[in-house]
């Protein structure tokens, strides 16, 4: 399966629900930080998922989610 797939699988579905490409990494063990988080941002710019940006002091994170069909 691709990289795609997995994350899908992953990825929970609804805002309220959204995690980071860190947490989503954290859980499959496999490729790169880099290379999921590239992945993730070419899905939400797709369409296929959905990306918020929480903006904490200086930092910023980037969580992603599967929208509500």
């Amino acid at each position: 399966m691709a990289i795609n797939g997995y994350l899908l699988d992953l990825l929970p579905v609804g805002e309220e629900n959204a995690v980071s490409g860190l947490m989503l990494w954290e859980q499959l063990h496999m490729w790169s930080v880099a290379s999921v988080k590239h992945n993730l941002q070419q899905m939400a710019d797709s369409g296929l998922i959905e990306r918020k940006s929480v903006r904490r002091g200086p930092h910023e994170t980037r969580l992603y989610f599967k929208p509500r069909i």
